[in-house]
């Protein structure tokens, strides 16, 4: 069979078909993706917000709170706030009650005196940390028998001295005794074998006198001679004991009107924005951080107590002391310490109020508080 004879055009055009068969069977290109976005780094967190605002302490106060007739609570509250902490409880009226700060203010001493027959002085030694107190034993002390009787002695304070041992301050008062007569003429007092000449002054005669809690009992060691039972009296005040006690919070006025006296050209708007008051009193005025503080001075007996009415003085105007408890004839307690004014109430009414001198804001109002006072601030260690 003869060979075939290929036409060179033919070859050519045949493998052109070729060619365009194989680029059909190759896999289309992907479409090119689209360029990716810039990365940003992530935004910084949202600053958490502040802590609320603590809220502003101020000072501490101390006050006896009567749970009943006769148990009472030694109560540490700190303004304008705080909650009430009872610091100890004991069996015995707050009325007839008195407390005290021993040094650095770890420990308290709380003291009753008795008021009827068959009753004892008694005291409690008060440990603030653990809220808890022990009774004092008061026997050795004259008096600590008893409820007291003319002619004897009897314990009229205890506190702590500046070291932290209990402090008893006593007065033995001559009420149908009388001074006897020595060399000269001189009249003396006497008190267990010593003698002690007669003083003078308005009163009864009779002799103050000072013991102090040591390793063994109770220890004299003071006795001076003095007067008593009168406004003017020294009675036991003339002890040099006595200006070495802490800080002691009485339930009775404590007699001190603070302040400075009103000048004469004030006095006639005073009269005139509180008409007919007794003409016995005077007008005081108590600067405070926010102002001056006017108060009616009540006579009782030889000594001036702040009573009402009592107005501070704001833009040339007096404004009454909001929500004042204190009504005509109660005795009052005034105290100022890191501008807070608090009020202890003697009357029919018993209670403690306090105000913010600067704001007018009352902080603090408890009815039948007894003896209230600022708590001490303790020396730094």
């Amino acid at each position: 069979m003869p060979l075939l004879r290929w036409n060179p055009a033919l070859l050519v055009l045949l493998v052109l078909m070729g060619c365009k068969k194989e680029e059909s069977a190759a896999p289309a290109p992907s479409p090119a993706a689209p360029p990716a976005a810039p990365v940003r780094p992530a935004p910084p967190p949202a600053p958490a917000p502040p802590p609320p605002a603590a809220p502003v302490e101020g000072p501490a106060i101390s006050y006896l709170n009567p749970a009943d007739p006769e148990r009472c609570d030694w109560v540490r509250r700190t303004l304008p706030a705080g909650e009430p902490t009872p610091l100890f409880s004991f069996n015995a009226p707050c009325d007839r009650s008195m407390v005290s700060w021993g040094p650095r203010n770890r420990e308290g001493l709380v003291f009753t005196w008795p008021s009827g027959e068959g009753e004892v002085p008694r005291a409690w030694r008060v440990d603030f940390g653990a809220h808890s107190g022990k009774p004092l034993d008061l026997k050795g002390l004259p008096g600590s028998s008893g409820a007291g009787a003319p002619d004897k002695p009897y314990i009229e304070q205890i506190g702590f001295d500046a070291q932290g041992r209990p402090l008893a301050i006593l007065a033995d008062v001559y009420v149908s005794r009388k001074p006897k007569k020595g060399a000269g003429g001189k009249t003396f007092l006497s008190f267990e074998g010593d003698r002690y000449p007669e003083a003078e002054g308005e009163g009864l005669p009779g002799l103050a006198l000072a013991y102090r809690l040591e390793e063994g009992g109770w220890k004299r060691i003071e006795t001076k001679a003095s007067t008593f039972d009168s406004d003017i009296s020294l009675g036991t005040g003339g002890l040099e004991a006595v200006n070495a006690l802490s800080p002691i919070i009485k339930a009775s006025p404590s007699r001190d009107a603070p302040g400075e006296d009103v000048p004469e050209s004030d006095v006639p708007k005073l009269d005139a924005a509180f008409p007919g008051l007794d003409e016995s009193g005077e007008w005081r005025a108590l600067p405070t951080p926010g102002g001056r503080l006017y108060y009616r001075g009540t006579l009782g007996g030889e000594f001036l107590y702040p009573s009402v009415p009592m107005a501070w003085e704001q833009d040339g105007k007096l404004v009454p002391l909001e929500g004042l408890l204190a009504k005509d004839g109660d005795f009052l307690d005034l105290r100022l310490q890191d501008g807070v004014l608090l009020i202890g109430i003697h009357g029919d009414t018993r209670a403690a109020q306090a105000w913010d001198t600067r704001t007018k804001e009352r902080l603090l109002s408890v009815e039948g508080a007894i003896a209230p006072a600022f708590w001490p601030k303790a020396p730094v260690p």
